[in-house]
């Protein structure tokens, strides 16, 4: 269906006054009533029992809240405010509430209602939505009326007319197009009846095909031969599938097997080369300052290295990384070989682990690294 295009009041008026009376007071009784409807809804669903006077001066008679009903809305149009509250605040939605009694009648906006009626204003913006609603029902059919496209032949169409509704049915008896939801309504009638159409052709099918059974039976055993015959394809397919995939899998751990060799086997042959290195009686600060000469850049990796390979401390923290418990020493001994300029930080480094590099600029003074080395301190 298509999207309608709001009208303003003025417009919404125009196009109103090139109708036929019958058609005009058809579509402004069924707007007036759908209002209605919504205005009472909300007195009775909101369990007004209270008014406030507001901005007005209530007579004594006039405070018995059975007696107030809302008789009439305005909706002026974006950036339009045409209206008027009984504050003076200029209004783009107006209501007019009446005294059923004295017919007094108070022009309010949206906040001064609610307080009024003493309900929440967000139920008021609920009513704006409803009657905007039925506005747009309005402006759907003026479009429609002015572009001569009533719909009738949805319910011209229906095999079975007797279950469409009176209203919808006066829509044709006064000349004025079917609204979207009421061509809705129509389809699903349609469907219905058609569907119940080819349920009769169905069974009366079903009827001519007894006399064909064994045909039938004999076409069946031929489709749960072939249906066999693709199931047995499909199972030898997926246990292809399967074979492959371990297979796969086979030489993914194989491959996965050969770089944890590797791994051990460059591990072995760097702490060879170190220990090669280093002279007897070296210290922590050696051992560490080795590691990272000889391409270890990781600083959890160098502690691990230090507590496994070298015979210090191999606890592991309590903490959440279970770095080993030397990981800080590690640290505090690589930063300082970044102070005297011979390693430096990567920016990568951060509270889980630090990489240290040799600092390829030995000779260059390295005294304006000291503050960001202290800061990184800090955090671990």
């Amino acid at each position: 269906m298509l999207m309608y295009e709001r009208l303003s009041a003025d417009e919404r008026n125009q196009r109103l006054s090139v109708l036929t009376e019958e058609q005009g007071d058809f579509l402004v009784y069924e707007m007036k009533r759908g209002r209605r409807t919504i205005f009472e809804n909300v007195m009775r669903d909101e369990k007004i029992t209270a008014i406030k006077s507001v901005d007005i001066k209530l007579q004594e008679d006039e405070m018995n809240v059975v007696d107030w009903l809302i008789s009439d809305y305005d909706d002026f149009g974006p950036g339009n405010l045409d209206g008027r509250c009984a504050c003076g605040r200029r209004l783009r939605y107006m209501f007019t509430i009446e005294h059923q009694i004295t017919h007094k009648k108070i022009q309010y906006g949206k906040d001064h209602l609610s307080a009024f009626l003493n309900i929440e204003v967000n139920e008021i913006d609920g009513v704006i939505n409803e009657l905007d609603k039925i506005d747009y029902e309005l402006d759907e059919l003026l479009w429609k009326t002015e572009n001569n496209e009533y719909y009738y032949e949805y319910y011209e169409r229906l095999p079975d007319k007797t279950v469409v509704s009176e209203s919808i049915k006066k829509h044709i008896d006064i000349n004025v197009p079917f609204l979207d939801r009421q061509i809705n309504r129509l389809n699903k009638h349609f469907e219905q009846q058609i569907e119940a159409l080819e349920e009769e052709q169905r069974k009366i099918q079903r009827e001519v095909e007894l006399e064909k059974c064994q045909e039938t039976r004999r076409q069946i055993a031929e489709l749960l031969k072939e249906k066999k015959k693709i199931g047995d394809m499909l199972g030898a397919e997926r246990k292809a599938q399967r074979e492959a995939e371990s297979k796969r899998q086979q030489q993914e751990n194989e491959r996965i097997e050969r770089l944890v060799q590797e791994k051990r086997e460059k591990d072995a042959k760097l702490i060879d080369s170190v220990k090669a290195q280093l002279s007897y009686g070296a210290t922590f600060n050696d051992i560490a300052y080795s590691l990272v000469l000889n391409g270890q850049n990781s600083a959890v990796a160098i502690s691990n290295i230090i507590a496994n390979d070298f015979g210090f401390d191999k606890r592991n923290s309590i903490g959440a990384m279970k770095r080993p418990y030397i990981y800080m020493d590690v640290l505090l001994a690589l930063k300082k070989q970044v102070d005297n300029g011979n390693l430096i930080m990567d920016e990568s480094s951060n509270i889980e682990d630090c990489i240290f590099y040799v600092n390829p600029y030995r000779a260059e003074d390295c005294s304006d690294k000291t503050e960001e080395v202290q800061q990184t301190l800090f955090l671990f």
